[in-house]
């Protein structure tokens, strides 16, 4: 499984900046003039670019040191044994992937009539949430964790999760119990003041300033926690699936981006998009079965070309495209 940006077919001119938020009441000119230098700013995330002659695409970026573009996401699942792609779709671009891979399997496995037993993606999908799934679904993952999103002296791992009891201990012994602050993808566990008021890690503990320390325990952690040790015993065969998953999988999207015109949309809307990635794969596909079909026929050709001539070299005088059979194969 893998995600790949496709470039719109629009201008940077029909560009325009909107505000997330509703704004019922008409401003006057100094809070006109206010909202301008807020649109402009860069610090604020209430402001964001979109596109006026395709609104489906939307702003999105496969690198922190690139801008922002309208763009696309095609989400793709590529059979590993031949390279055929079994799943397409295509969402705007900011649609994340964690939320489309378990959907998209799904519909493969529904597809092919082939229940997946292994899947392997990249570290953009490791969420406890994908992890917990694959889980249910009983398939095996071979994803790389992410780093931890904290950074401290006291690491976010030493915060010990008990499911059981439902609460976290930190370092010291001390219990942190879930509060009222709700998050889309997990809950905050938070500690009591005056448990962290003597203790001797305050200062070096996830946020220093805070009186209280709080984490947030995601969807499915218990799934998470188990990948992450999963990841730490990588062995050979964990590391060369993850080697062939990068140009398996990966390398369908640079070759439909390079050899098939997919680097950029050819026309405007989602469902343009999408039937625009259906044809290039489809495309591709019957690449992969042309391939299949040279080396059925050569097979056959050899063994015929043996029986004829026991004493020559299979393949020696045959040739296809001006190159011998033996070579083409290869």
């Amino acid at each position: 499984m893998d995600a790949s940006l496709i470039r719109a077919d629009v201008s940077w001119e029909s560009l325009v900046a909107r505000h997330v938020d509703d704004v019922a009441d008409a401003n006057d000119d100094d809070s006109g003039r206010d909202e301008t230098a807020a649109r402009n700013s860069k610090k604020t995330g209430k402001y964001k670019k979109v596109c006026t002659t395709d609104p489906d695409a939307s702003m999105a970026t496969n690198g922190r040191n690139r801008r922002l573009e309208p763009s696309y996401k095609q989400h793709g699942v590529v059979d590993d044994e031949c390279g055929v792609i079994v799943e397409i779709d295509v969402t705007t671009g900011e649609a994340n992937e964690g939320d489309h891979i378990l959907s998209r399997l799904d519909t493969a496995a529904q597809t092919t009539g082939v229940a997946i037993t292994l899947a392997t993606a990249d570290a953009g999908y490791a969420y406890g949430k994908v992890f917990g799934g694959l889980e249910e679904r009983k398939i095996s993952a071979v994803i790389p964790t992410k780093a931890e999103p904290i950074r401290s002296k006291v690491p976010l791992r030493r915060f010990r999760y008990d499911a059981h009891h439902d609460i976290v201990k930190c370092l010291r012994g001390k219990i942190l119990r879930p509060n009222r602050t709700k998050v889309a993808y997990g809950r905050f566990f938070a500690s009591k003041a005056r448990d962290c008021k003597g203790c001797d890690l305050a200062a070096i503990c996830l946020s220093p300033s805070r009186v209280t320390k709080a984490v947030v325990i995601v969807n499915d952690y218990p799934a998470l926690l188990r990948a992450r040790r999963k990841r730490d015993r990588w062995g050979k065969e964990e590391k060369r699936l993850y080697r062939r998953h990068r140009w398996r999988s990966e390398g369908f999207h640079g070759e439909a981006k390079s050899w098939h015109g997919l680097a950029r949309a050819v026309r405007r809307g989602l469902e343009n998009m999408r039937i625009q990635s259906f044809l290039t794969a489809m495309a591709i596909n019957l690449k992969r079965l042309a391939a299949a079909f040279l080396l059925f026929w050569s097979l056959i050709w050899r063994s015929i070309y043996q029986e004829k001539r026991p004493g020559r070299s299979p393949g020696s005088d045959l040739r296809f495209l001006g190159q011998p059979i033996s070579a083409t194969i290869c």
